[in-house]
Order: C-alpha cells, then sequence, then structure tokens
C-alpha cells in the first residue's frame, strides 16, 4: 500500500474501532510482586504508604524502591525476570508524562518508558538489562510534571512467547477492530515498512546522509488536530528499526479517547528527522501471547 508523506512526519495508517475489543484473559507467566507497601523511594514529592498516594511537587520527581547499592545493603537480584510492570491510577494533573525506570550497582544504565495515559490511568512496562538485572539498585516512576497518583499492581514477570503471527485484513489503510477479536491485551501487534531514497538531514547547511530511521509512534484519533498529549502516545520504536511493535492493551487505551466527531481509532507516524521519497507499510501482524 502506497502511502503519502511528509518531510519530517509520516502518517503510515489508521485503525478504526467499529467494534467493542475484549477484555484480556489472565497470564500464567512467572510473577514476583513488588507492595506499594514498601515503596521508601521518593523525592520532590510525598508517598503515603498506607494509600499508596503519591503527589509529585516538582518537576522530574520520583516514587519507587530502593533495593540496596550492594555496600550498606544487597542490591536485589531480578535475574529470573526480564520485565517490570508498574499500574498507576487516579492520575491528576494538568500535564502529565511519566516514566518507569531501574537502575543498576554494576551500571549507570537506566532503562525507560513513557506510557499512555487514558482517564487517569496507565500501565508502566520496563524491560530489565540481561547484564545487570541481578545488581537492581532502584525502580521508580518518575514524573517530569507535578501531579498526583496512585501506585497499583506491580510485579516482575517473564517474557511472553507468542505464537505465529497473523496478517491483519486491511481495508483502504484502515484495519477494522474486529480483526482483534479474540486476541488478549498481551497479543503483540506489529507493522512493518520500508522506505525508497536515503534519509538525509542538514548540518551547517551541508546536506549529509541519515543511516537510522526515526521514532515511531502511535496517538489517538481524539489527538489528530491537537498537539498529542506526552501521555497519550506511544513509542514505538527505536533508531535504526523499521517495525512497530505494540501491546494491544494499549492500543485498547487509546481506542477509548473519542474525538469530536464521535470517531475512535488510532494514528501510526514516523518521525524520521530527514527527507524520505517514498514510504510503504508491508504488512501489519498480530501474534497471541502463549503465557
Amino acid at each position: 500500500m502506497k502511502l503519502f508523506g511528509l518531510t519530517s512526519v509520516l502518517k503510515l495508517a489508521l485503525l478504526t474501532a467499529t467494534a467493542v475489543l475484549a477484555a484480556g484473559c489472565s497470564s500464567s507467566k512467572k510473577q514476583r510482586e513488588l507492595n506499594p507497601d514498601t515503596a521508601d523511594l521518593t523525592w520532590r514529592g510525598d508517598y503515603d504508604a498506607t494509600t499508596h498516594r503519591m503527589t509529585y511537587t516538582g518537576e522530574w520527581a520520583g516514587c519507587g524502591w530502593w533495593f540496596g547499592d550492594d555496600s550498606v545493603k544487597p542490591s536485589a537480584d531480578f535475574s529470573e525476570y526480564d520485565q517490570l510492570v508498574v499500574s498507576v491510577d487516579n492520575i491528576v494533573g494538568d500535564s502529565v508524562k511519566l516514566f518507569l525506570n531501574v537502575r543498576y550497582t554494576t551500571t549507570d544504565y537506566i532503562s525507560s518508558e513513557s506510557a499512555p495515559i487514558v482517564d487517569g490511568r496507565a500501565e508502566l512496562r520496563v524491560d530489565l538489562d540481561p547484564d545487570n538485572k541481578s545488581h537492581v539498585l532502584e525502580a521508580y516512576v518518575m514524573s517530569k510534571y507535578p501531579c498526583e497518583l496512585t501506585i497499583g499492581k506491580s510485579y516482575l514477570s517473564t517474557p511472553t512467547q507468542y505464537g505465529k503471527p497473523r496478517e491483519l485484513k486491511s481495508f483502504g489503510g484502515y484495519i477494522d477492530a474486529s480483526e482483534f477479536k479474540g486476541y488478549n491485551d498481551d497479543a503483540l501487534v506489529s507493522f512493518n515498512y520500508f522506505a525508497d531514497g536515503e534519509m538525509t538531514y542538514i548540518d551547517s547547511g551541508v546536506v549529509k546522509q541519515m543511516n537510522n530511521w526515526g521514532i515511531g509512534l502511535v496517538c489517538s484519533n481524539a489527538d489528530i488536530n491537537e498537539n498529542v498529549y506526552p501521555g497519550r502516545r506511544i513509542i514505538l520504536k527505536k533508531l535504526g528499526e523499521q517495525s512497530f511493535d505494540c501491546r494491544l492493551g494499549d492500543i485498547r487505551y487509546l481506542i477509548e479517547l473519542e474525538g469530536n466527531d464521535g470517531k475512535r481509532g488510532i494514528y501510526w507516524f514516523v518521525w524520521t528527522g530527514g527527507h524520505l521519497t517514498d514510504v510503504h507499510i508491508i504488512n501489519a501482524t498480530i501474534r497471541k501471547a502463549l503465557n
């Protein structure tokens, strides 16, 4: 399918929701709970361990768990797990942007992920560094702006195993929500694309070739005529990758947002940071979570 593009933002596809999407079923993955009662790491804010309510009073404030630094107290060994998940609810703030970060005693490496925020709730996920997850110093939810929220279910999990991909049917660039019927929230939706021509950028007036692709995201159809709210979009790809991967549960979050015209859906974007002659979608697939 041939698509039109802009120099810095390329619109790839729109998913329309014409059917109610079913809720996900429970998973049998190995999990280890992180109790919000024990959250003891806060800065630029106040945390109530009884209600699990965090008030971020300044920019780049944080709330989470300090495990140990291997000097005064041993760090945490999470080597049996591959992902940290923290759910937050009752979010209140004029502008909200959240990140889930993990720090290690063995490296300065910090992994971070923003999350879609819909109807005052969000589920933040971040993969643990495989080389350092046996020495976890701390994990925390960081807020770019002042806000309030409640820390909910938090746990470490083993990776999801996915079954055989099924190609999604597309009709003139639209994928009907019925294509996702029977899949739970842990299903993986992937969009693959390629581009003709070279990506370039201008450095001090000189046109240079850019070897990496830009960064892709998905946002709600309700936000297409606005500056997309940071909390209502999902970063989907990294530099150099040509595939969009997204949990179906995150897509369902964004589909719940209804536009002024009463329609629901999501838009997919690629920020190239340069110029491409043409962009094509190869396919869109979905895979069931097996555990």
